[in-house]
């Protein structure tokens, strides 16, 4: 590597770094007014839009999914986080089956976020980070009954 090539590297990584200092987005680079997009289906629509954790501020992980359904009395095994989310969306036949899929979501995300709000308490360093959090968990529940709405009503 010679000076040049020094030189614009060292360049490039001047310019990302005032990209990061200027951007105030602290989980990621979704912005709340972007506004979720429509989708053919109600499985593509949670799928992209309340299943990962930058857009809903949750992480949903394998256990949660398995644990959501056990409590759906369902059941499967763990596998790729994709394919559990696949098949625990099968059992879906009735706006009934969607209703409380939804509840279970909503169930979960007030779980996290109960703890997201204790550690802004334990730590309050990080409250604007878990505020944060908590301010898309509640806007992805809305997106549940939006989704819930559109496709089963």
């Amino acid at each position: 590597m010679d000076i040049k090539d020094l030189n614009d590297l060292r360049s490039d990584f001047e310019s990302l770094q005032r990209g990061i200092q200027d951007e105030s987005c602290i989980d990621g680079c979704v912005t709340d007014e972007e506004s979720y997009e429509d989708y053919p289906d109600y499985l593509a629509a949670i799928y992209t839009e309340v299943m990962p954790p930058v857009k809903s501020g949750v992480y949903f992980s394998r256990w949660d999914l398995k644990a959501m359904a056990a409590e759906l009395d369902e059941s499967f095994s763990l596998d790729v986080r994709e394919r559990m989310f696949k098949r625990f969306m099968q059992w879906v036949g009735t706006p009934d089956d969607m209703q409380k899929l939804v509840a279970e979501f909503k169930r979960n995300i007030d779980m996290k976020c109960d703890m997201y709000r204790e550690y802004a308490e334990k730590y309050p360093s990080t409250k604007e980070i878990f505020d944060a959090k908590i301010k898309k968990a509640d806007a992805a529940k809305k997106y549940l009954d939006k989704v819930y709405v559109e496709f089963f009503t």
